[in-house]
């Protein structure tokens, strides 16, 4: 399950509706304070995918206040305003990714399969674990 939180109704609805139709559950809000609310009442979700540049909270001040809620969980920041280079550091430093907009849905395909490449892997192996030994 992805969160996505972009001011931006139009980049938020398509990406949404994108990430949906290759097979992914897309939880969806316009602001940082409504998706702190989504991400406390949905467990499992398995990706923060956010805009830097928000109305109140930050994508940065949002990855930071859920990570302190949950610090497994990966954070995909994606902006098309000027990312100056201390972000970026942090970005890195935090082993968070970041993704420029405008961005081709393709490019935000294969960086949302890196991330979660390692969750599913684990997923499946759990799910191998819970069924061996077992006859059908």
């Amino acid at each position: 399950m992805i969160l996505l939180v972009d001011d931006d109704v139009d980049v938020r609805s398509l990406t949404r509706t994108f990430l949906e139709h290759e097979g992914y559950s897309v939880f969806s809000s316009g602001d940082a304070e409504r998706a702190v609310q989504i991400f406390r009442s949905v467990p499992g979700i398995d990706l923060l995918v956010t805009d830097l540049y928000m109305p109140g909270l930050s994508g940065m001040e949002l990855g930071k206040q859920l990570k302190a809620m949950r610090q497994d969980l990966p954070v995909l920041l994606i902006s098309g305003g000027l990312v100056v280079e201390e972000q970026m550091v942090e970005m890195q430093a935090d082993g968070w990714s970041f993704l420029a907009k405008p961005f081709r849905l393709t490019e935000l395909l294969a960086t949302v399969h890196r991330i979660l490449a390692p969750v599913e892997a684990r997923r499946w192996r759990e799910g191998k674990e819970r069924f061996s030994g077992k006859r059908f």
